[in-house]
């Protein structure tokens, strides 16, 4: 059997009659017969898909209607409203970001006339309260006030308030509160007319839904805000009772509307079985216990026979407390600025009392800061210190001084040893304009000094009393002279050969004390010491025998010496005897040059 190519079945229309018999055509009647349904199916199905297509394309901008029709015929879409809350929301912003003046423009004949009406009633009412405060400020009234906001612990502006904002009843209306259907209504005199049942629908319905948003039986609308009209609502079990109210009503009225409610179920009650609701708002007694002009002259009843709200007699204790709190805090201050002013006047008199400064003023704001003026002397001493000692708290301080000459001698003195520059040895002194200059010091020093000193600013005379300084070396020498000279007079003696004669250790103890002193004299004068104990005999005996005898002498001084710290003492044999006749010891110094 032969095969058509792919696409030949839409060459011809379906229902065209062949020309001729040929086997084609045959082929394709039979096809027909088989498929024919089948074929054409497909070819819709393949239009409604390019239509779909097609139509899927423009789906971005058929969507916006559609959503605003479905929005139409459903009423309320959960969905289409949460897909088109985002894209509103932006477009309202961008609708006012780009034409906020034509927005302006639009909502200003309809708000402009309704924020000066507001602010008109808000400042009326303001001019109202402060004219009335105002007059009642000094009056009779205004004291009692004042007291009673005492007593209270409130402002006194919030009981002028208080007693300026009159309140009254304008509408109470019983309702049932299952269904909200409004039992009785009664209004104050001279009050247009109200859809009551309206109202009473209103308030069943926020109060239905007060509680659903909270979730609770619990939570009911108790009070709301109705343009100028405040709206009290206490909730019963079968009625509500709803108050329209203006002004600023006392907190006992609440108490006295569900006092009122109370009655009213307790007198449902006593009703007999079979009774309607229509009855009990038709009971002369339910009519008057909800009366705005009953409920208000009750109120006021109440409130004046309140024992709370009765005037008490006040304790003095209060006035006390606050007498002495305030005599305390003027005493804490009293005594701070004391404090202050004594610093203050210390600090004046140490500064008086400072060589070298004048004070000039004290620029002084208590416990912040000090600023001290006045003339200083360069040689004076700095007044830091004193100024830092001062009792002024954490109060910053400084010093603003001006350069001048003093005369004082102290600071004459200080300038003088400044410019001169005295030697160690040189002591300067000032006194009532004469400047004295004593000690030692070279002669080129003395010279310029002397020449200097007139010249110093408040110099008047100079004394001097100097001298020229004293070899240090000539003086050691010549007390070493005569320590020597001391040191000759002392002999120790001898019985015969080295037995020295009693009370020798005295004498032997002052030669070492002697011989100790003469190193630091040596070092002084510039010289050496050679120390040697010679021993002296008589003229008996022979010269073999005395020389022997004055060896043992010298030896024996020698060591005596040595066993009392004196070292370095040479022994010598006195050839030439200065005292013959002398059996003794003694110790010679002879003095070389310092190496």
């Amino acid at each position: 059997m032969a095969t058509l190519p792919a696409g030949d079945e839409h060459a011809k229309p379906t229902g065209a009659a062949p020309a001729a018999a040929e086997p084609g055509d045959e082929l394709e009647r039979l096809r027909e017969l088989l498929l024919g349904d089948e074929r054409r199916e497909l070819v819709a199905a393949r239009a409604r898909i390019a239509e779909l297509e097609r139509m899927q394309g423009k789906l971005s901008q058929r969507l916006p209607d559609a959503a605003i029709a479905a929005l139409r015929e459903q009423g309320d879409h959960p969905r289409v409203s949460a897909a088109l809350a985002a894209p509103v929301a932006q477009a309202l912003g961008a609708a006012v970001h780009n034409n906020r003046q034509s927005i302006i423009d639009a909502l200003f004949p309809v708000i402009g006339p309704m924020i000066r009406r507001a602010v008109a009633e808000a400042l009326r009412g303001l001019v109202d309260n402060l004219n009335g405060a105002i007059e009642s400020s000094l009056s009779l009234r205004g004291l009692k006030w004042r007291l009673e906001a005492w007593r209270g612990g409130v402002p006194y502006a919030q009981v002028v308030l208080r007693h300026r904002l009159a309140y009254g009843i304008d509408h109470v209306f019983l309702i049932e509160r299952a269904s909200g259907l409004l039992l009785h209504h009664a209004a104050a005199a001279g009050l247009p007319a109200l859809d009551a049942d309206a109202i009473a629908g209103m308030l069943t319905a926020l109060g239905d839904f007060v509680g659903d948003s909270v979730g609770s039986d619990d939570h009911a609308l108790d009070a709301a805000q109705v343009g100028e009209s405040l709206v009290w609502v206490e909730h019963g079990p079968l009625l509500n009772l709803a108050c329209f109210m203006r002004g600023v009503p006392p907190a006992g009225l609440r108490s006295l509307l569900k006092q009122r409610l109370e009655d009213i179920h307790a007198r449902l009650a006593a009703m007999p079985d079979g009774s309607m609701l229509a009855d009990l708002a038709a009971d002369p007694e339910v009519q008057e216990r909800v009366d705005p002009a009953s409920l208000l002259r009750e109120a006021q009843i109440a409130l004046a026979a309140d024992p709370a709200a009765a005037p008490k007699r006040s304790s003095p204790w209060p006035l006390l407390f606050i007498a002495l709190l305030v005599l305390g805090v003027l005493g804490w201050q009293g005594v701070q600025r004391w404090r202050w002013q004594q610093g203050i006047d210390d600090l004046r008199v140490s500064l008086a009392a400072q060589p070298g400064f004048v004070l000039g003023k004290i620029d002084a704001r208590p416990w912040r800061s000090l600023v001290v003026h006045g003339l200083l002397d360069p040689d004076a001493p700095s007044l830091k210190a004193l100024l830092d000692r001062a009792e002024l708290g954490a109060a910053t301080r400084r010093f603003e001084t001006t350069g001048y000459v003093s005369t004082d001698d102290r600071i004459v003195e200080l300038r003088a040893r400044r410019l001169l520059q005295p030697p160690s040895d040189v002591t300067l002194t000032m006194h009532e304009g004469v400047l004295t200059l004593a000690g030692e010091a070279p002669a080129d020093w003395s010279a310029a000094a002397l020449a200097r000193a007139p010249l110093i600013a408040g110099v008047r005379a100079v004394n001097s009393s100097l001298g020229a300084p004293i070899d240090p070396q000539i003086v050691a020498r010549a007390a070493l002279k005569q320590a020597i000279a001391e040191l000759d007079a002392l002999r120790v003696d001898f019985v015969r050969e080295d037995e020295p004669v009693a009370g020798s250790d005295t004498v032997v103890d002052a030669m070492a004390a002697k011989l100790r002193g003469l190193d630091a004299l040596a070092h002084d004068a510039g010289v050496t010491l050679h120390l040697q104990a010679v021993g002296t005999s008589d003229e008996t005996g022979g010269d073999g025998t005395n020389e022997r005898v004055r060896g043992l002498r010298a030896r024996w001084l020698a060591l005596a010496l040595a066993a009392r710290g004196i070292g370095d003492v040479g022994e010598a044999d006195a050839a030439a005897n200065p005292e013959p006749s002398r059996r003794s010891a003694s110790v010679q110094i002879a003095t070389g040059p310092s190496p």
